[in-house]
Protein backbone atom coordinates (compact mmCIF):
# COMPACT_ATOMS: atom_id res chain seq x y z
CA UNK A 1 0.00 0.00 0.00
CA UNK A 2 3.00 2.07 0.52
CA UNK A 3 3.04 2.69 -3.29
CA UNK A 4 -0.30 4.10 -3.59
CA UNK A 5 1.09 7.08 -0.82
CA UNK A 6 1.68 10.59 -3.07
CA UNK A 7 3.94 12.86 -0.73
CA UNK A 8 3.05 16.01 -0.84
CA UNK A 9 4.35 18.67 1.29
CA UNK A 10 1.92 20.91 3.25
CA UNK A 11 2.73 23.78 1.03
CA UNK A 12 1.63 22.62 -1.92
CA UNK A 13 -1.01 20.83 -0.72
CA UNK A 14 -2.55 23.94 -0.42
CA UNK A 15 -1.82 24.89 -4.30
CA UNK A 16 -4.76 23.17 -5.89
CA UNK A 17 -6.19 25.38 -8.48
CA UNK A 18 -9.96 25.06 -8.99
CA UNK A 19 -9.15 24.14 -12.38
CA UNK A 20 -7.33 21.11 -11.08
CA UNK A 21 -10.26 20.05 -8.92
CA UNK A 22 -12.59 20.36 -12.29
CA UNK A 23 -10.68 18.41 -14.13
CA UNK A 24 -10.66 15.75 -11.28
CA UNK A 25 -14.51 15.57 -11.05
CA UNK A 26 -14.86 15.68 -14.35
CA UNK A 27 -12.54 12.42 -14.77
CA UNK A 28 -14.19 10.63 -11.89
CA UNK A 29 -17.70 11.21 -13.30
CA UNK A 30 -16.70 9.84 -16.46
CA UNK A 31 -14.81 7.09 -14.03
CA UNK A 32 -18.04 6.70 -12.46
CA UNK A 33 -20.04 5.99 -15.28
CA UNK A 34 -17.58 3.37 -16.34
CA UNK A 35 -18.08 1.56 -13.45
CA UNK A 36 -21.54 1.23 -13.67
CA UNK A 37 -21.61 0.02 -16.80
CA UNK A 38 -18.92 -2.40 -15.87
CA UNK A 39 -15.94 -1.14 -18.37
CA UNK A 40 -12.46 0.28 -17.52
CA UNK A 41 -11.65 3.51 -16.28
CA UNK A 42 -11.15 6.09 -18.94
CA UNK A 43 -7.87 7.10 -19.83
CA UNK A 44 -5.60 9.70 -18.41
CA UNK A 45 -6.47 12.63 -19.74
CA UNK A 46 -3.85 14.88 -21.17
CA UNK A 47 -2.68 17.34 -18.18
CA UNK A 48 -0.48 19.96 -17.08
CA UNK A 49 -0.96 19.05 -13.31
CA UNK A 50 1.30 16.79 -11.26
CA UNK A 51 -1.50 16.93 -8.94
CA UNK A 52 -4.36 16.12 -10.76
CA UNK A 53 -2.21 12.94 -12.67
CA UNK A 54 -0.94 11.77 -9.66
CA UNK A 55 -4.72 11.70 -8.30
CA UNK A 56 -5.64 9.81 -11.35
CA UNK A 57 -3.03 7.34 -11.38
CA UNK A 58 -4.02 6.41 -7.72
CA UNK A 59 -7.37 5.83 -8.60
CA UNK A 60 -6.49 3.52 -11.36
CA UNK A 61 -4.07 1.42 -9.13
CA UNK A 62 -6.50 1.03 -6.47
CA UNK A 63 -8.93 0.22 -9.08
CA UNK A 64 -6.62 -2.65 -10.68
CA UNK A 65 -6.06 -3.98 -7.60
CA UNK A 66 -9.67 -4.14 -6.62
CA UNK A 67 -9.87 -6.17 -10.11
CA UNK A 68 -7.13 -8.35 -9.24
CA UNK A 69 -8.69 -9.04 -6.07
CA UNK A 70 -12.09 -10.17 -7.31
CA UNK A 71 -10.43 -12.25 -9.91
CA UNK A 72 -8.80 -13.96 -7.05
CA UNK A 73 -11.67 -14.15 -5.00
CA UNK A 74 -13.69 -16.08 -8.06
CA UNK A 75 -11.07 -18.28 -8.80
CA UNK A 76 -10.53 -19.68 -5.28
CA UNK A 77 -14.58 -19.68 -5.15
CA UNK A 78 -14.47 -21.99 -8.12
CA UNK A 79 -11.35 -24.02 -6.35
CA UNK A 80 -13.65 -24.60 -3.23
CA UNK A 81 -16.72 -25.49 -4.95
CA UNK A 82 -14.12 -27.72 -7.14
CA UNK A 83 -12.69 -29.88 -3.40
CA UNK A 84 -16.20 -29.99 -2.23
CA UNK A 85 -17.38 -31.82 -5.42
CA UNK A 86 -13.86 -34.30 -4.70
CA UNK A 87 -15.05 -34.82 -0.86
CA UNK A 88 -18.42 -35.85 -1.96
CA UNK A 89 -17.14 -38.00 -4.18
CA UNK A 90 -14.26 -39.34 -1.92
CA UNK A 91 -16.98 -40.02 0.62
CA UNK A 92 -19.11 -41.77 -1.28
CA UNK A 93 -16.38 -44.46 -2.30
CA UNK A 94 -15.34 -44.43 1.59
CA UNK A 95 -19.15 -45.28 2.48
CA UNK A 96 -19.47 -48.06 -0.34
CA UNK A 97 -16.70 -49.27 0.36
CA UNK A 98 -17.36 -49.63 4.07
CA UNK A 99 -20.69 -51.18 3.27
CA UNK A 100 -18.56 -53.71 0.95
CA UNK A 101 -16.48 -54.62 3.85
CA UNK A 102 -19.37 -55.35 6.08
CA UNK A 103 -21.28 -57.26 3.17
CA UNK A 104 -17.86 -59.19 2.79
CA UNK A 105 -17.77 -59.88 6.79
CA UNK A 106 -21.19 -61.61 5.98
CA UNK A 107 -22.87 -58.49 7.97
CA UNK A 108 -25.55 -57.36 5.51
CA UNK A 109 -27.58 -55.35 8.07
CA UNK A 110 -24.80 -53.27 9.10
CA UNK A 111 -23.66 -52.89 5.12
CA UNK A 112 -27.65 -51.64 4.70
CA UNK A 113 -27.22 -48.98 7.54
CA UNK A 114 -24.26 -47.71 5.85
CA UNK A 115 -25.63 -47.44 2.84
CA UNK A 116 -28.87 -45.89 3.94
CA UNK A 117 -26.46 -43.23 6.44
CA UNK A 118 -24.59 -42.23 3.14
CA UNK A 119 -27.53 -41.80 1.46
CA UNK A 120 -29.07 -39.35 3.71
CA UNK A 121 -26.06 -36.93 4.00
CA UNK A 122 -25.50 -37.01 0.27
CA UNK A 123 -29.57 -36.26 0.04
CA UNK A 124 -29.30 -33.55 3.15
Amino acid sequence: MEDLVIEDSAASALEITLGDFLMFINWMNQAEKSLDRAESLPTLPTLDSAKVRGWIQLVQKLEERFRRSEEKKLAMEANVIAQEAQLGQLLSHLHGNIASLYENLGQAQKAEEVRRRAEALHCG
